[in-house]
């Protein structure tokens, strides 16, 4: 670190000499100027001094501008406002005030700012009142104002800086002060609304002790619905402890019952415990619809919506939806709208509705463009990825994604940063790309929990990756949970993990298992998924391979053509490149060549439009072999098949002879041959059958 030469004078050195121009009663004009601020106007310093009126005020700091204490900052028609030429000039001025000089003009500058009456001024306002003592008295305003400042940052949406702003209002109430509990509740929830999870919980903790210590157990209630829609392990915890203290308080209004066991349903759907989910969403449901209360019924239909987990849900799921919207829209509720649409895209997908998720997610772009918090923002990027995907547009799925995860990780939610994970899975599984998944994903695939659904998405991992014996080991430790319980709402995701791995074991008992289950989903025609995660096309296809598995062909073989049919109509073209991979090796198996080869090249050719380099390989591979089928079983040879393609086409023989340079005997004695290998009566037989040759 350089340092000054020794001959460089001290800071207090040159600022003695700057002073040393100016009377006595300009240097406390001075001092006066470097306790209030940066911002230095005359009219402003004249309201906080007691003796010098405006114009000697105005006469000090233009006296201290020629000194070169001050540099003009702007010229107005009301005169001009200063500031100190450096902070090391402001400093060494206010080292020359005492403390009790300082506070005074602090309390003065305060009550000025108050009387002009200029709700702008709050957060100023406050500063001052923080600085002006420790009087409770003081404390009191400086927290008033505070959260004044902070209402106005939340109408700008700036709720990083709301935030900040009640960290300041909180940090000068002291343990004992009955505001305290409130003033952290308010900071919890700007915290909230800025993304910043885990600052939220805390605050909400040292709420909830605040609420207690001061006798207020009422607020303890509110302290429990801070966060919504946020609902990673830890907070998961958090709010169970924090709803299950407020609902011990006496005396509950329904309403607020309603919406505390609606918070707590959403926390143990978290925690893997649905059937306490479920009994606490539909009791939040009854009290609400009870007490009439539009809040009440909000967060419970989201409580209710999390614990649907049959497909025959999907009305249910769809209803819950569309009042969701409709109560948000009343209540200004952003994130609630966005769940509403989120659900109805769901329902949409499986419903085989396009317009619906069309319209639902309209609906949440609209909502995200008039009120821009980072949970809303979040939602559109991921049901955005989500749908690019399934569409076959990569690019912008990846941008979608690396956005929704940077929000994710500013907030300290780690499940949602996970979702990033099982969409790069998803990548990876469309385009047969493992270098889809990130270094990142396999260190948190590691550190997961034990859970059914964290240990299928690792297993479906290590078979992308080429790692097939880790794959086998892990498929057989979820081997034994067969059938899965049908309860909890990611069941389904489980099972579709398997799938490969099913096949690849030729588990024949674990395919058929897995069928009955996801058979369910078979009368729906559209896409299974959720928005937040990925949607995988029609469920159809899985079933058509875990039939194959199973060793029913023709089963299989009736689920992969309805599959593609459905898959069409959803604008899954990556997911019709695979069906039409699955179809033509079953046709491939059972001799059906031509069948074989025109979907096969129907994969390659969406494949490589859609770049999808594994779909792509193994259609080549396809390709290659099902026209070394046909060679090892033609009997015709290469010029016969050359003339029957043409004579299939009604070439005469004249016409095929000038085609092929060779005489018309010879192309009579060709058609024979190749009438009699086929077994065929004539060329009109032969040119009805041959498409099917």
């Amino acid at each position: 670190m350089k340092t000054l030469p020794p001959t460089f004078p001290e800071p207090r050195t040159v600022v003695s000499g700057l002073l040393a121009g100016l009377t006595a009663e300009q240097r406390d004009v001075i001092r006066a100027a470097a306790v209030l601020g940066e911002r230095l106007d005359a009219a402003q310093l004249a309201a906080v001094l007691p003796e010098p009126g405006e114009t000697a005020v105005a006469q000090a700091l233009e006296a201290a501008w020629h000194a070169g204490v001050l540099t003009a900052a702007r010229a107005t028609d009301a005169g001009r406002t200063y500031r100190f030429t450096h902070d090391l000039v402001r400093d060494e001025v206010l080292g020359r005030t005492t403390p009790a000089t300082a506070r005074a003009l602090h309390r003065a500058a305060a009550r000025a700012l108050e009387q002009a009456g200029n709700p702008a001024e709050a957060a100023r306002i406050a500063a001052h009142w923080r600085r002006a003592g420790t009087e409770p008295g003081h404390r009191a305003a400086a927290a008033h104002w505070s959260r004044i400042a902070a209402d106005l940052a939340r109408e700008r949406h700036a709720y990083a800086d709301a935030a900040r702003r009640l960290a300041d209002a909180a940090a000068v109430l002291d343990a004992a002060d009955p505001q305290r509990a409130p003033a952290l509740i308010d900071l919890a929830r700007a915290e909230y609304l800025a993304g910043r999870y885990d600052a939220s919980l805390r605050h909400c903790d040292e709420a909830s002790d605040a609420a207690r210590a001061n006798g207020r157990p009422a607020l303890l209630a509110e302290v429990a619905l801070v966060l919504q829609g946020v609902t990673f392990p830890q907070a998961a915890q958090a709010i169970t402890r924090l709803c299950r203290a407020a609902l011990a308080v006496k005396d509950l209004p329904d309403a607020m019952r309603a919406r505390l066991l609606a918070q707590l349903a959403t926390a143990s759907a978290e925690l893997d415990a649905p059937e306490d989910a479920a009994e606490q969403a539909r009791a939040a449901l009854e009290l609400a619809e009870a007490a009439g209360d539009l809040r009440s019924e909000l967060d419970a239909a989201r409580a209710v919506q999390m614990t649907l987990a049959h497909p025959d849900d999907t009305a249910e799921r769809l209803r819950l939806g569309e009042l969701t919207v409709s109560h948000a829209e009343r209540l200004g509720d952003p994130l609630a709208s966005v769940l509403g649409h989120q659900w109805r895209v769901q329902a949409g997908y499986l419903l085989g509705r396009l317009d619906l998720v069309d319209d639902a997610i309209r609906g949440i772009e609209a909502v995200v463009a008039r009120s821009p918090l980072p949970l809303t923002r979040w939602h559109l990027l991921r049901v955005s990825a989500a749908r690019a995907v399934q569409e076959g547009r990569f690019a912008e799925a990846r941008r979608w994604n690396e956005e929704a995860t940077e929000l994710a990780r500013a907030g300290g939610d780690q499940s949602a940063t996970a979702l990033s994970y099982v969409l790069q899975q998803q990548l990876a599984v469309v385009r047969g790309d493992a270098a889809e998944m990130s270094e990142d994903m396999w260190r948190d695939l590691d550190r997961a929990p034990r859970h059914p659904l964290f240990l299928s998405v690792r297993a479906r991992a290590l078979f992308l990756a080429g790692r097939r014996d880790e794959a086998l080991e892990a498929y057989d430790r979820l081997r034994p949970l067969f059938p899965f319980p049908m309860t909890s709402p990611p069941w389904p995701a489980v099972l579709l993990n398997l799938v490969d791995l099913i096949g690849l074991t030729g588990d024949a008992e674990a395919a058929r298992l897995a069928y009955g289950q996801l058979a369910v989903f078979q009368p729906y025609p559209g896409a299974l998924g959720t928005p937040t995660a990925y949607f995988s096309g029609t469920v159809s296809r899985d079933l058509g391979r875990l039939a194959l598995a199973a060793g029913r062909l023709p089963q299989a073989e009736e689920r992969l053509r309805e599959a593609l049919i459905r898959n069409r109509a959803l604008g899954a073209r990556p997911y019709v490149a695979l069906t039409c991979l699955d179809l033509a090796a079953v046709e491939r198996d059972k001799g059906a060549l031509v069948d074989a080869a025109a979907l096969a090249g129907e994969a390659l050719s969406t494949a490589d439009q859609l770049d999808l380099p594994g779909t792509s390989a193994a259609a080549v591979r396809l390709i290659g072999e099902i026209a070394a089928q046909r060679d090892s079983t033609d009997p015709l040879t290469p010029r016969e098949r050359q003339i029957a393609e043409l004579a299939a086409r009604a070439r005469t023989n004249r016409q095929i002879a000038a085609d092929l340079f060779i005489s018309e005997r010879t192309v009579e004695s060709h058609v024979r041959n190749i009438l009699a290998k086929l077994g065929y009566a004539n060329r009109t037989e032969l040119a009805a059958r041959w498409a099917n040759h």
